[in-house]
């Protein structure tokens, strides 16, 4: 089969292609754009970041729509799977050397541009779970302990290299997407226990933080975590026990500004908070009270419904798809997708607690964005190659 799909075989199966969710896709870029020059453009040292942001839209639509044309069972090949995924744990080990930033080591400096290797480390932990899974689909081999300890050593290997940065918030991507996986292939019994497990640490979390914080925070001061990654739990209760310099100051500001946009928002140059530059890192993780501010509760819940129709179509593409792999490509970025979404959001709404995770094609961020349009790109060839040649 060629790889590389010509434009009359493209015009027959335009049919297949989800034109939904590329429209989706332009829909959160638009506001994606917009947000950003907003709480950007009276900041002089970042009046050029809704240029970037734009410049890497395009970019990223430019390498989807190859991809789009690109038959998916390329990455099925081994060999240019593993040397991905090799190259990606080379740089995850190049940026733990690199200049420290926000007390993490999660960006390798180049002329014009930063990247980010835990972006592409999320690309190839999913790749190489779903080849593995889909290999023992086809085989039909039950997946045993023996199995679940492979796959889960292939996640592994980016997940540790990550949260030695350290980045508690990609590290968590990491735990969401692999627990998606996992959902696929684990029995019955399985996942009984550990759905029961996760409903009763959620709930548990929700009780304590609401009915019990005393409880909450001294539990908070047990945790292995770093003292600045404590602070950001402890601000779920109360931002000011986590100071200025830990995220108290941000959330507080945050949480103005969500208010401040009431119902229709403060129109895109408005917003005192975001216009008089009181919330930091506005652009990239806070993004979310930039577009809460501007475009209010309307404008907030319009991006959230595009969300919501964005995953409902990978769902449908996931349980239509031709082969096991396609299925389980899906389901890992579904899990990516799914948890930075609710963590991202939530956290600007002091119901989880802060860390460092983008919200998907709407933050700051050329590497985050170039990934998921790539990512995006393989959902949509998947899509086309739902249905089999007829003769």
């Amino acid at each position: 089969m060629e790889r590389l799909v010509s434009v009359d075989w493209l015009k027959r199966h335009a049919k297949d292609f989800d034109f939904l969710l590329l429209l989706v896709i332009i829909g959160i870029s638009v506001i994606s754009y917009l947000a950003v020059y907003s709480a950007t453009i009276t900041r002089p040292e970042l009046q050029a970041y809704h240029q970037k942001q734009l410049l890497w839209q395009i970019f990223g639509f430019a390498v989807f729509f190859p991809l789009v044309l690109t038959d998916y069972r390329i990455f099925t090949n081994s060999r240019l799977l593993w040397i991905g995924y090799a190259m990606t744990m080379v740089l995850l080990v190049i940026a733990l050397f690199s200049p420290e930033t926000n007390g993490q080591r999660s960006w390798i400096y180049l002329p014009g541009f930063q990247l980010q290797p835990s972006e592409f480390g999320k690309l190839f932990a999913i790749m190489g779970m779903a080849y593995y899974m889909a290999r023992l689909k086809e085989k039909e081999e039950l997946f045993t302990w023996y199995h679940f300890l492979r796959v889960a050593g292939i996640w592994l290997g980016p997940f540790l290299l990550i949260m030695m940065e350290p980045d508690l918030g990609q590290g968590l991507v990491m735990v969401g997407l692999f627990c998606a996986m996992m959902m696929l292939v684990l029995d019955r019994k399985l996942l009984r226990i550990f759905g029961s497990i996760a409903a009763v640490f959620v709930i548990g979390y929700f009780v304590l933080v609401t009915s019990f914080p005393a409880t909450y925070l001294k539990l908070v001061q047990l945790l292995p975590l770093k003292g600045y990654q404590k602070l950001r739990f402890l601000a779920v209760v109360d931002p000011t026990l986590a100071g200025r310099d830990s995220g108290g100051f941000q959330l507080l500001q945050g949480i103005i500004a969500i208010g401040n946009g009431q119902l229709w928002g403060r129109g895109m140059q408005g917003g005192s908070q975001t216009q008089g530059a009181f919330v930091p890192e506005q652009h990239t993780d806070m993004i979310f009270t930039a577009i809460s501010e501007a475009y209010g509760f309307v404008g907030a819940s319009a991006l959230l419904l595009l969300y919501f129709v964005m995953l409902q179509r990978m769902v449908k593409i996931a349980v239509t798809a031709n082969d096991p792999f396609g299925t389980y490509f899906i389901t890992g970025a579904l899990g990516m997708f799914g948890f930075q979404i609710f963590e991202n959001i939530g956290m600007t709404l002091l119901l989880l607690p802060m860390t460092g995770i983008t919200l998907p094609f709407v933050s700051y961020g050329g590497t985050s964005l170039l990934v998921n349009f790539m990512i995006m790109g393989i959902v949509q060839s998947i899509a086309i190659r739902r249905r089999k040649l007829r003769f």
